[in-house]
């Protein structure tokens, strides 16, 4: 069975959780025997044995980005400068596009490499590549299938949600033959909202990566040393994350016990608001910014943090707490977040409930043995959550497509 993927990012490219599920999902599809042909949109760096085609090398329009491809998690109205051309001297011709025009090309290149290639089934991943699958349906003939990472309206934590992206999702939903989720929380936003048959929809939740980590020189060492309590937020600071929320549970956790430290990893829309929040509430002795960690940085903050905090607003997943449980940290997660439909052994709380998420802090610091009983059960939990089990429903999802196809 031969697969053509169609995606925004892919590691080591480094925005998010999209293209870390992608690679997960991937590989394990590949080590399945399925033969996967991922298309980006612009030429990278990639990682893994799928075989790639970047859509800014298509023979009719040569294009270089001039910068990293922007996020999923932009508004469509949200620039990209890409170089269209060269002028006499040899300087760059640039052009400033916003993500949905990136959208749109990627989708026009799409229906040519999805007629130059050969294939059984088309998937694509998220919102900024579903035109490309659904233009590469158009061309070739083949099953869509769309994997919903997140919608809109997780993006904005609310029903304003981003018309332009809206209207790509709806349109998209209703040209797809399968629709996949990554938690029964997205698939009822889907049909809620976006009014997609519920028989449609497959949820198919994330995997982790289960085996023993690399394990670093901690740090923060010299706080360690003085006594202090680390608690970690990882992520994109952004409305949707709720990183306001964990910055009012702070204040609560800190006028109760001074010797806890905050730390804030990521980036986002919304990261002068919060420096600002932090500053008006007192906190700056109390909140580090560690700015954006990834790989061996972030690994190192996981082992050193007591407690990681993910107080999302509307998480279709969310990767962090189990990629903070395979280096020996728990976590406090909100109820509003795909992982905790599977993730049982942590501490569950309303993302807008402030006074319980303080209260949750506190009392994992006081008594360790609620820590090492989140970790020492969520570890062994893991062993069923893998990238594999992922693929394996991925691959039915396939079949039942294809019902001609043999494995």
């Amino acid at each position: 069975m031969r697969v053509l993927t169609f995606g925004w990012e892919f590691p080591p490219s480094k925005n998010g959780g999209l293209g870390v599920a992608c690679y997960g999902l991937t590989q394990q599809l590949i080590n399945k025997g399925i033969e996967v042909i991922f298309v980006l949109p612009k030429t990278q760096e990639t990682r893994g044995n799928a075989r790639f085609v970047f859509a800014d090398q298509e023979r009719l329009l040569k294009m270089v980005h001039t910068d990293v491809t922007p996020g999923p998690y932009n508004q469509a109205k949200s620039t990209v400068d890409v170089i269209v051309g060269y002028d006499k001297a040899g300087n760059p011709i640039v052009k400033s596009r916003s993500i949905l025009e990136e959208a749109h090309r990627f989708a026009h290149h799409a229906s040519f490499i999805a007629k130059e290639e050969e294939f059984d089934v088309i998937h694509a991943h998220d919102w900024t590549s579903y035109l490309a699958g659904v233009a590469a349906k158009l061309a070739s003939g083949k099953p869509l299938i769309l994997h919903v990472h997140a919608t809109s309206f997780d993006q904005a934590a609310s029903d304003n949600v981003d018309p332009s992206i809206y209207k790509i999702e709806k349109e998209a939903f209703d040209m797809a033959d399968k629709v996949v989720t990554v938690s029964g929380f997205t698939k009822e936003i889907l049909v809620k909202k976006h009014h997609v048959p519920a028989e449609k929809v497959e949820v198919v939740h994330n995997g982790c990566d289960t085996e023993e980590p690399i394990w670093h020189t901690p740090v923060l060492q010299n706080l360690k040393n003085q006594g202090k309590k680390i608690i970690l937020y990882h992520g994109r600071i952004s409305i949707q994350k709720g990183v306001d929320y964990f910055v009012k549970a702070a204040r609560r956790v800190v006028d109760v016990d001074p010797d806890v430290v905050f730390v804030i990893s990521g980036w986002g829309d919304m990261k002068t608001q919060v420096i600002d929040m932090v500053g008006e509430m007192g906190l700056s002795k109390h909140v580090l910014f560690a700015g954006a960690l990834w790989e061996e940085d972030r690994d190192r903050m996981y082992q050193t943090a007591d407690l990681v905090v993910m107080p999302s607003v509307s998480e279709p997943f969310g990767l962090v707490p189990l990629e903070a449980l395979q280096h020996g940290t728990p976590s406090i997660i909100t109820k509003q977040s795909g992982v905790a439909e599977v993730l049982t052994h942590a501490l569950k709380v309303d993302f807008w409930d402030v006074d319980e998420m303080a209260n949750q802090i506190v009392s994992s610091l006081r008594y360790p043995v609620i820590r090492q009983q989140m970790v020492r059960e969520g570890k062994e939990q893991m062993k069923g959550m893998s990238w594999q089990r992922a693929a394996d429903k991925v691959r039915q999802i396939y079949q039942s497509l294809l019902q001609y196809v043999t494995s």
